[in-house]
């Protein structure tokens, strides 16, 4: 095999920089939305990230799929980092008009970090809400490890589109089994959230995780189809 094929083969195997920003992006958008809650049915409440967040396995599955395990693991790691860089420079974006007497900061930023800050001598530091950063950080980061690692072991013994239900199921659902608690856990020390309301809203999730997995699966065995008949031809 000559040195020029090789490189080749190499470069296919690395994850488009666009599927990792996209990652990202989503693993975002789920933080900024994580605090709207919606009642789609009686007693089914929902956090709002969860209209984004679940296609975030749907590009993970894609990328283990044909890209392999290390590169999705990567890819994992790689989004986390970006989330946490945008939070950083929100903070740091924000700091210096935080601190005019005069400014107002927009919207959108008080909506990110919903006013909560510290002070060191004269200035203000605004930070996000510690459940809501670290819920979506460390369900993200395990949820989405363990799916990969699911998906590298039971693809090879069955069914591709089976392979990534099983996978996404088990991990969505310990993804929110970390997710909710840490979310809320400061709301229950303080005691404006009750106990009962986290289960009602884990159990919704837990619905909502049943139906995304379908749903998931549907549109993944769609986009597989269609790339394996574009290669054909």
């Amino acid at each position: 095999m000559s040195e020029e094929l090789r490189v080749v083969k190499s470069e296919e195997k690395k994850v488009p920089t666009y599927l990792i920003g996209l990652l990202g992006t989503i693993l975002i958008a789920a933080f900024i939305f994580t605090l709207k809650n919606y009642e789609p049915a009686r007693n089914i409440i929902l956090t709002g990230g969860v209209i984004v967040y679940p296609f975030s396995f749907l590009i993970l599955a894609l990328i283990s799929k044909y890209y392999g395990f290390k590169e999705a693991r990567k890819s994992v790691f790689i989004s986390a980092l970006i989330y946490v860089s945008f939070i950083i420079i929100m903070m740091i974006g924000i700091f210096p008009l935080s601190n005019i007497e005069t400014s107002t900061y927009s919207s959108f930023v008080q909506y990110i970090f919903a006013n909560k800050s510290f002070t060191i001598g004269n200035f203000i530091i605004y930070y996000p809400i510690l459940g809501q950063f670290f819920s979506v950080l460390i369900a993200y980061v395990v949820s989405h490890l363990l799916f990969a690692t699911i998906y590298n072991a039971v693809s090879k013994f069955t069914i591709d589109y089976l392979a990534v239900g099983l996978s996404l199921f088990i991990a969505y659902i310990l993804d929110r089994l970390i997710y909710m608690p840490i979310l809320f856990i400061d709301g229950l020390i303080t005691e404006s959230n009750t106990f009962d309301y986290l289960i009602k809203c884990l159990t919704s999730e837990f619905i909502a995780a049943i139906m995304i997995t379908i749903l998931i699966i549907i549109i993944y065995t769609l986009l597989t189809t269609i790339k394996n008949a574009i290669r054909k031809n």
